[in-house]
């Protein structure tokens, strides 16, 4: 199976806009988390996510990028994330 993107599934109404949001806000939450589910048939890899899109690491380690930044940077970059099977 093709792994594919979170805007692919979007698209193909696999998976909520919720779902994304919620994505975000664990990541938010918890930067260092290994997988997260995305819906009931996927899951992001967050360190492999964050490795390969280092301005969103750097921006969620920023002390001075406010929250609405750090959520912003993370959402557009998680729109690109391409997510594995469960």
């Amino acid at each position: 199976m093709t792994s594919s993107t979170v805007s692919d599934l979007l698209k193909q109404s696999l998976i909520t806009v919720d779902e994304v949001n919620s994505v975000v806000d664990a990541i938010v939450a918890e930067p260092s988390a290994r997988r997260l589910p995305v819906g009931d048939m996927h899951t992001l890899n967050v360190a492999g996510f964050l490795a390969a899109r280092s301005f969103v690491g750097k921006t969620l380690r920023d002390p001075d990028a406010s929250a609405g930044l750090k959520r912003g940077a993370l959402r557009k970059a998680t729109l690109t994330a391409r997510l594995d099977g469960r």
